[in-house]
């Protein structure tokens, strides 16, 4: 198993990406990998195609719907309140996504992480693939 975040996502599905052609290396390399996200990480990436990189609404609809089929979805929900508890301890400041993210992979036992965030290489438990 293999968690995706959300920023690999954006990046393998928009072509004018700075890193879409390694998103694409990588996708290859964990082709026989399960793939999983959460619904956090959809939401996530739905925002950043939407508000911050002001992609087409109906290129939008269509990378949410492989989002859905493509990848085994994880509810999150439940993990929150222990997420809460990963931050008020942390010494570090990470978004929240990220620390659902954390709180996740070590709650469903998932290594690895495709992520171009470097702030996850010096967590422990959790090998970052870049």
């Amino acid at each position: 198993m293999i968690f995706l975040d959300a920023n690999y996502l954006v990046s393998y599905y928009i072509l004018a990406e700075k890193q879409h052609k390694r998103a694409i290396e990588i996708m290859k390399k964990v082709k026989n990998e399960e793939k999983i996200i959460s619904k956090l990480v959809i939401a996530e990436t739905i925002n950043v195609l939407y508000t911050k990189l002001k992609v087409d609404k109906k290129l939008i609809k269509e990378i949410y719907e492989k989002l859905k089929s493509e990848y085994t979805l994880i509810d999150d929900s439940y993990i929150y309140d222990k997420t809460i508890k990963e931050i008020v301890n942390s010494k570090k400041r990470f978004p929240f996504f990220d620390y659902v993210i954390i709180t996740l992979m070590k709650d469903l036992g998932i290594k690895e992480l495709v992520t171009f965030d470097k702030h996850f290489d010096n967590i422990s438990g959790i090998v970052r693939i870049h």
